[in-house]
C-alpha cells in the first residue's frame, strides 16, 4: 500500500513527465488503428509494471543501505575504543562516543578543538612526533600518551593512526591502557 508521501511524490513525477512530454512531442497527433492502439496500451502496461518492479527493488536497496549504515554507525559509536579523525593541523574532525568520554567532554563540543589540548605536557612531544610521523610516513604509527582529563584523573592511552588517503586527516584509534599500566607499576 502506498503512503500519501509516495502518492505526492508520484504525482509530482507524473506532472514533470507530462510537462517534459508537452515540450518534446510534436503538436500533430497521429491516428492509430485499433490494433496499434491496443498494442501500444499493452506495451505501456508492461513498461509500467517494469517500472513498479524497479521501484520495489530500489526501495529494498535503500532499506538495506539504511540498515547497513545504522549497523556501522552503532559499531563506530559504541565501540569499546575511541575513534578519532584528526586533521593535519591536529584538530578533531570527528570522534565517537567512547573517544569523547575519554576526553571528558560531550562529542558536540570537541569538534574543531586541538587534540593536543587534552594531551599532558609531559607526553605532548610524543603526540606531536606521532602526528608528524603519521602524515609523513603514510604508514600505521602508534604511541602512548597521557590525557589530562578536565576534572578527573589522567588517562593513559595507546594511539594508533594512519593518514587518510586525502592527506588532510588521519584516522586514529584510542585505547585506554590505564588499568594495564597500573598493573605494571
Amino acid at each position: 500500500m502506498k503512503s500519501s508521501y509516495d502518492k505526492s511524490k508520484s504525482e509530482i513525477l507524473r506532472q514533470k513527465a507530462e510537462d517534459f512530454l508537452k515540450k518534446k512531442s510534436p503538436t500533430t497527433v497521429a491516428y492509430l488503428s485499433e490494433a496499434d492502439t491496443l498494442k501500444l496500451v499493452h506495451e505501456l502496461q508492461v513498461y509500467q509494471i517494469e517500472l513498479e518492479m524497479l521501484n520495489e527493488e530500489l526501495d529494498a536497496a535503500r532499506s538495506a543501505a539504511v540498515s547497513a549504515a545504522e549497523k556501522y554507525l552503532e559499531l563506530y559509536d559504541y565501540a569499546p575504543i575511541g575513534y578519532i579523525a584528526i586533521s593535519n593541523l591536529g584538530n578533531i574532525n570527528e570522534i565517537n562516543q567512547n573517544g569523547a568520554k575519554m576526553l571528558g567532554k560531550e562529542r558536540l563540543y570537541l569538534q574543531g578543538l586541538r587534540f593536543g589540548f587534552f594531551v599532558s605536557d609531559d607526553t605532548k612531544s610524543i603526540f606531536n612526533n606521532f602526528l608528524d610521523k603519521v602524515f609523513y610516513s603514510k604508514a600505521v604509527e602508534s604511541c602512548e600518551v597521557t590525557l589530562s582529563a578536565i576534572g578527573g584523573s589522567p588517562i593513559h592511552v595507546h594511539l594508533t593512526g594512519i593518514a587518510h588517503k586525502n592527506g588532510e586527516q588521519c584516522l586514529v584509534t584510542m585505547s585506554d591502557i590505564s588499568g594495564y599500566r597500573l598493573k605494571q607499576a
